[in-house]
């Protein structure tokens, strides 16, 4: 039989043998008694029913005889009297069933409750009729209140008696239970005591066991002969820890030398990346520089042909000139970071005047906004590539009737921004396609069997999935009346 306490140590072994045989004896203690205390507990409240209805029913009778005083002598000792018992036994009436019911208990229950209120408003217009003087609702509310004190009084004696008989079986049971559980604790004693004697037993055996050939290993080692069998000793006691010992020095003399080796290639490779990094990071600075030119030439000419426009009076072209600055300012002012929805929406009512100046009343721009999420930081230049996909792609052949919807709500702790679309659709390779190369992190063209779709969508999914950290925060759904829907789902409190 192997030694479960193996893994310790020699003289430790010992003492958590025997304290393992007290926790043993100790645990099996505390389930007995708290068994035992639960059964005397469950004794004890066996009448505590009984008890709860001999405490209502006395605040009932202290009611009714404190309102026969008043009702009789009309004196303030009475009245105040009356309304301490009242709200007592109002108190403990809520504790009965509201609703009826089949069983004979709850039934009576219910019976009682909607008598005890019978009983308080009757009594509580006996009382206000005898402070009004009013004699005849008085006498009348009087009566009534002590026929339904009679039928209440007679209704909790019998529930009384029912909980009685109730809790006299109960507790019969219990204490049949409370002998058992005495009778049972004497047998589970007698069992700590053959498992502890075990314990120990098996402990002593496996710390006796004969000790394996150290110390021919020792020698070879000595002498200087580092090709022996290592001892892969699992147990932690001394003598595994002898054996480890011996393993980690073994090993260490072999691998110091690779080690070394090792460490001097790893930091000449770290050198040798960080000068490549260095020289790439020049590099995309100049090109950006570089590419920063252009749009801010053509930035300034747009501006340059607004205000020649404003002095020529052509205030649509000046308009529509200062729409298309805006739009191009806005990416100039926001290369590669994020912007708020508000900031996003503000861009696509640039361009969507631009391209309602281009088609006329040719596509139809519906917004839903909650006001709410406007600032919600999401990546910059990402609802206007959506729309231009619609306009391209979707409503391509569409010559009249085109409706473009842009929706921002929030649902079920999410934010969802939707672009959707009454055009012709995706079909379903190219749209897998799509969701495909952006979790790839590709770039470049794709070709489906209805037509071209642009790298523009691939790099907004991939900036949305790399900003969010999410894969699934976009994705394309076909509408049920035809066309496409683009939706955009954000965990609400990421972004609050």
């Amino acid at each position: 039989m192997k030694n479960p306490l193996k893994n310790f140590g020699i003289r430790a072994q010992l003492m958590a043998a025997v304290l393992a045989s007290f926790l043993l004896s100790l645990t099996i203690i505390i389930c007995l008694a708290t068994l035992f205390s639960r059964v005397l507990r469950q004794t004890g409240n066996s009448f505590q029913t009984n008890a709860d209805l001999n405490s209502f029913l006395t605040d009932i009778e202290n009611t009714e005889s404190a309102m026969e005083s008043y009702m009789r002598y009309r004196t303030f000792e009475s009245i105040d009297k009356y309304y301490h018992y009242e709200a007592a036994a109002e108190s403990k009436a809520e504790r009965f069933r509201s609703r009826p019911s089949e069983i004979e208990l709850e039934q009576k229950e219910y019976v009682i409750g909607m008598l005890s209120k019978s009983f308080f408003d009757l009594s509580n217009k006996a009382i206000a009729a005898r402070r009004a003087n009013n004699s005849y609702d008085s006498d009348l509310y009087y009566y009534k209140t002590m026929d339904c004190y009679s039928f209440l009084h007679d209704e909790i004696v019998n529930l009384n008696m029912l909980f009685f008989n109730l809790n006299a079986s109960s507790y019969t049971q219990s204490k049949a239970k409370a002998q058992k559980i005495i009778s049972r604790s004497i047998f589970a004693i007698i069992i700590i005591f053959v498992c502890s004697a075990l314990l120990i037993y098996i402990n002593i055996v496996g710390i006796t066991r004969p000790l394996s050939d150290i110390s021919n290993v020792a020698l070879k080692v000595a002498g200087r002969d580092f090709d022996v069998p290592l001892f892969k000793s699992r147990e932690k006691n001394e003598i595994g820890n002898i054996c480890r010992a011996f393993d980690s020095m073994i090993i260490s003399i072999r691998e110091y030398i690779g080690t070394i080796w090792e460490k001097a290639l790893k930091e000449n490779e770290l050198r040798e990346k960080e000068i490549e990094m260095r020289a790439l990071y020049t590099d995309a600075h100049l090109k950006a520089l570089q590419d920063q030119i252009q749009p801010h030439f053509l930035f300034n000419t747009l501006n340059t042909g607004a205000q020649l426009a404003m002095i020529e009076g052509a205030d649509k072209t000046c308009y529509f000139l200062e729409q298309v600055a805006d739009f191009l300012r806005y990416n100039i002012q926001h290369p590669g970071s994020d912007a708020s929805i508000g900031e996003e929406l503000g861009m696509l009512d640039n361009y969507i005047y631009i391209m309602k100046t281009r088609f006329g009343e040719r596509y139809q721009f519906i917004k839903d906004i909650d006001e709410t999420t406007l600032g919600v930081r999401i990546p910059n230049t990402i609802l206007q590539p959506l729309v231009e996909n619609c306009i391209k792609h979707g409503l391509k052949d569409i010559t009249e009737n085109g409706k473009i919807t842009i929706t921002v709500r929030r649902e079920s702790g999410s934010i969802v921004i939707e672009i959707s679309d009454n055009g012709k659709g995706f079909d379903q390779e190219a749209k897998e396609k799509i969701l495909n190369q952006a979790a790839a992190g590709s770039e470049g063209v794709l070709i489906s069997d209805k037509g071209h779709v642009s790298s523009g969508l691939i790099n907004v999914i991939s900036r949305l999935q790399i900003y969010f950290k999410d894969n699934k925060v976009f994705e394309i759904a076909d509408n049920s009346e035809g066309g496409t829907t683009f939706r955009i789902k954000i965990k609400a409190e990421e972004n609050v």
